[in-house]
């Protein structure tokens, strides 16, 4: 079944949906702390970034690791590397500065750029 879903592009496609998510989760968040405290307390809590961390961890190990076994292109698995630290890293510090939203969309953004190369790749073979 993941091999059907990591060939498919489905598991690619649900990822780079992921990343759009969290980039208007950031953009929304600063907007909702600024007009709405309550209910932008809740959507930025540590807590939702681990969840998503953890998702988006998951979906790239298994989309871009049986991207390099199928397909052989191992720029999309360096790439996503890439993002992933970059977003572990945002984890790493204060939550709420420029620096969390600056490595988190780096990091959003560079892991959105591998699951694209990597879906492109599988439609190559």
């Amino acid at each position: 079944m993941l091999s059907r879903i990591t060939k498919s592009g489905q598991l690619d496609s649900a990822a780079i949906a992921l990343s759009a998510l969290c980039m208007v989760h950031c953009a929304a968040g600063i907007w909702l702390v600024a007009g709405f405290a309550s209910l932008g307390g809740i959507l930025l809590a540590p807590w939702l970034h681990e969840i998503g961390f953890a998702l988006a961890a998951i979906m790239a190990a298994l989309a871009l690791g049986h991207g390099v076994r199928s397909h052989g292109a191992r720029l999309p698995l360096a790439i996503g590397v890439v993002g992933i630290a970059s977003m572990l890293m945002a984890m790493t510090v204060p939550h709420g500065s420029a620096y969390e939203y600056a490595l988190t969309l780096a990091g959003v953004a560079a892991l959105s750029v591998a699951h694209l190369l990597n879906y492109r790749a599988a439609r190559q073979n």
